[in-house]
């Protein structure tokens, strides 16, 4: 990929300097707390899976009611069981092993998937061919064992605006993110029952948490409703009959 190496020769010398930012930027802005590294909401044998990171882990959400997994949910009304699995710092191919086990337990159906994963990383500096092929493993597993009519792909956080980060950091993190989301659109465009969709809502200051990176309450609500809407737009074009 002629344009990635471009820009790792552009980004290597400024390495040093921007690990030492990335690191000031943790220092002085402490992870707020996990509310939903394991959450089951509701008892209905139609069940939704919600896996990924700390926007799965509901970081800078105040309780379980109001993070990602809280708001789907209520937003499909409780008629679906919510199994939530989240962890902090998750990687694309830490995702299969982080949470085979927890996954093992459960059913071996699912109605759908709702997939988040991929600031980690932009944060790790992933190249886009691992990226792409750590999440085409994923949906393969995902597929084999849980048999999903639908699996929504996030797109990654837009990392490049956090409030917490330098200008230099968020130049860099923009490119960056650029590069894996073409793949997971790629990805989506193969594969009729993946839905992938860019974000198109704006982020005003409330929609992040008081550390300048992840959602508050406020995000968590509109992340929630722009997932919901795309399953929404998703569901009349198939034709599938999941509300």
């Amino acid at each position: 990929m002629k344009g990635y190496w471009w820009f790792q020769t552009q980004l290597y010398p400024m390495l040093p300097y921007l690990i030492y930012q990335a690191k000031t930027v943790r220092k002085n802005n402490p992870l707020p707390p996990a509310n939903s590294n394991h959450l089951i909401l509701g008892n209905s044998q139609k069940r939704i899976l919600i896996l990924g990171e700390s926007t799965a882990a509901g970081m800078g959400a105040s309780q379980p009611e109001t993070t990602l997994a809280g708001n789907i949910f209520r937003l499909f009304q409780e008629k679906y069981q919510v199994i939530n699995l989240g962890k902090n710092g998750l990687r694309a191919k830490e995702l299969i092993p982080t949470f085979k086990e927890d996954l093992e337990i459960n059913p071996s159906k699912v109605e759908g998937v709702f997939l988040f994963i991929g600031a980690n990383d932009c944060f790790r500096l992933t190249k886009p061919l691992n990226y792409k092929s750590e999440l085409e493993n994923i949906i393969s597993w995902l597929k084999k064992n849980f048999s999903p009519n639908w699996i929504y792909l996030s797109a990654i956080p837009p990392v490049h605006i956090f409030p917490a980060f330098t200008p230099q950091l968020k130049y860099f993190l923009l490119r960056q993110r650029k590069f894996l989301s073409s793949e997971m659109e790629q990805i989506a465009s193969q594969d009729s029952n993946v839905i992938y969709q860019e974000i198109r809502f704006d982020l005003t200051p409330e929609f992040f948490a008081d550390d300048g990176i992840h959602p508050s309450d406020k995000g968590y609500q509109g992340i929630a409703q722009f997932a919901f809407d795309g399953i929404k737009r998703w569901s009349k074009r198939s034709k599938e009959d999941i509300f």
